[in-house]
């Protein structure tokens, strides 16, 4: 008798959250009104803006719909993570989020994000050209085991890679540490996206929170009183399964011509 396991595999949550698009909308404004009036900050993103991380903190009510559907997510995909053993309040969740405004051939060169639980991006408005290159703004994720890319195994999912469509309304969160990139946006396009990192709050946590904060501030901003575990959201549809690294489709090798 024998056994064949699935060995350390990477949860990446996707979730396209329905009747999102008037929150979509002024959230376009507000982001495209910050552009206009504050200088960009560099980090990965080439060609682009991106804000300061601040953004859960700008007072609108956009703002806070966005930080209930990321604790949503951030709740469900650590309770997948650590088979149900783990789950995570929201006054225990440590955040910040920037904007990014991406136009025609900006990028994000290969990157992770610093220290934290979970990392993610909330897509606001995604008006892609796809005529030169389906991978136009797509996020793609690499696989963490580097060095199987040295397996040379056809049509196995080392070394492959998973590309994510951005779409408005859509919510990708995954663990901080997994590399990914963003393709060049082709001409005449626009994307709009929140990015965010969320720290689970420990007893080590608070020491290392650095320009986080606290996701909810006040106790009526709770949004799970009365909640039970797994129970809906009203406007969420439910989450696409979380998929691992090797599980789709359009897997290559890192390098590979799409």
């Amino acid at each position: 008798m024998h056994t064949i396991r699935t060995a350390f595999s990477t949860p990446i949550f996707i979730r396209d959250i329905e009747d999102s698009d008037g929150v979509n909308d002024r959230l376009t404004h507000i982001i495209l009104d910050m552009e206009a009036n504050t200088p960009g900050m560099k980090r990965s993103n080439i060609g682009s803006w991106d804000s300061k991380k601040d953004l859960l903190e700008w007072p609108f009510e956009e703002i806070r719909t966005l930080k209930k559907w990321i604790a949503s997510g951030v709740k469900e995909v650590t309770l997948k993570a650590t088979k149900n053993k783990f789950n995570p309040h929201t006054q225990d969740m440590l955040a910040h989020a920037w904007a990014n405004v991406s136009r025609a051939d900006s990028y994000r060169k290969i990157h992770n994000h610093e220290a934290c639980t979970w990392s993610g991006v909330y897509y606001v408005k995604s008006d892609l050209v796809k005529d030169k290159s389906v991978s136009s703004g797509n996020i793609e994720f690499l696989d963490p085991r580097m060095l199987c890319i040295s397996a040379e195994l056809p049509n196995s999912s080392f070394g492959s890679r998973v590309r994510v469509v951005p779409r408005a309304g859509r919510l990708v969160i995954f663990p901080n540490w997994l590399l990914h990139y963003v393709n060049p946006v082709e001409d005449d396009s626009l994307r709009i996206c929140i990015a965010f990192n969320v720290k689970l709050d420990t007893k080590t946590v608070r020491r290392r929170a650095g320009t986080m904060q606290p996701m909810f501030r006040q106790a009526n901003e709770e949004m799970y009183t009365g909640l039970q575990q797994g129970e809906p959201l009203a406007g969420l549809q439910e989450p696409v399964p979380t998929v691992s690294a090797g599980e789709t489709e359009n897997a290559s090798l890192p390098g590979s011509p799409d």
